[in-house]
């Protein structure tokens, strides 16, 4: 007998169902298929396995001793298929298993954490992985089914939450001892703190804009830069250099003194917070549902008349 599972497999199912019908016509029926397809794959079958399955008689069918044997593993082939088939589809329909999660180090704790909350508590079921990085991890290679992140520009499948304001922040005694700054060009002589994934060597593009709605376009060559955001942002508090944040990350820090708002009336480009994910067709419910949850979230803490609000 050929060890090809592919030529028993299908005709397995087909014998099962003529033996707990018992009729290859209402077999046939049940499976889409003629009665003489039935026939014929019984009799292949009964070729491959070297033996008789089935006694026929115009009124009735009976198992022979080996069919008999050969039914119980048929059908105990077929409930776990059917067990796989029903599993499968409760992972995809079903909020249980695994959901693994990344962010920066800023979006975690700031956004993603307080967003899942809810989430967390309602779906008990739920394994739920978060893995942290200031590197955007290759989805794919990491198996992690979405991450929260923040850029210039979402791509064309990911999916936006809202915009957030950007500021260049220096601490005061950076700008006591360094020529005024009064228009965005005096940027290109001083030292500029930038958080950037692409290592040392990275240039920096600004784009800002004034109340009259003048555009200055500017390429920096950092000083210090890190792929690290709190490590800048410690940066620039201790009076290295100029830095680029989000507005919502050193407000705190604007407020007590510790850092001080550069060219206050030029707005720079903010930033856009979104969700990416690896799955694009036929999404699990589990990773809609968290969809959902953190677009509730975002939603509620940046409304859109926000100008500021904005997604990371």
């Amino acid at each position: 007998m050929k060890n090809q599972a592919m030529d028993y497999l299908p005709r397995m199912v087909i014998f099962s169902r003529v033996v707990e019908l018992g009729a290859f016509s209402k077999a046939a029926r049940e499976l889409g298929l003629t009665s003489s397809s039935v026939s014929q794959h019984i009799s292949a079958l009964e070729a491959i396995l070297g033996t008789t399955l089935l006694h026929r008689t115009t009124r009735k069918l009976s198992l022979t001793e080996a069919g008999q044997g050969f039914y119980a593993h048929c059908a105990r082939i077929v409930a776990l298929a059917n067990e796989a088939r029903d599993a499968t589809e409760s992972l995809h329909k079903e909020l249980v298993g695994e959901l693994r999660i990344a962010s920066s180090s800023f979006m975690a704790p700031e956004y993603l954490v307080p967003a899942l909350d809810h989430f967390i508590r309602s779906h008990p079921q739920l394994r739920i992985s978060i893995h942290v990085s200031d590197h955007n991890v290759d989805l794919m290679d990491h198996s992690v089914d979405l991450a929260l992140r923040v850029g210039k520009t979402p791509g064309p499948g990911d999916i936006p939450l809202a915009r957030m304001g950007a500021v260049l922040c220096a601490s005061p005694d950076y700008l006591q001892a360094r020529a005024a700054i009064r228009r965005p060009e005096d940027l290109l002589q001083h030292q500029m703190l930038f958080f950037t994934p692409h290592g040392p060597d990275a240039v920096v593009d600004l784009t800002l804009t004034n109340r009259a709605g003048q555009c200055a376009q500017l390429r920096l060559g950092p000083r210090i830069t890190a792929n690290h955001a709190r490590s800048i942002r410690q940066l620039a508090v201790q009076g290295h250099g100029i830095g680029r944040f989000l507005r919502s990350k050193v407000q705190d820090d604007l407020k007590s003194g510790r850092l001080v708002e550069v060219l206050p009336d030029w707005s720079l480009e903010g930033y856009c917070a979104f969700i990416t994910t690896r799955h694009r067709d036929a999404v699990p419910a589990k990773i809609l549902a968290c969809i959902a949850q953190i677009q509730d979230y975002f939603a509620r803490r940046h409304p859109p008349e926000d100008e500021e609000t904005a997604a990371r």
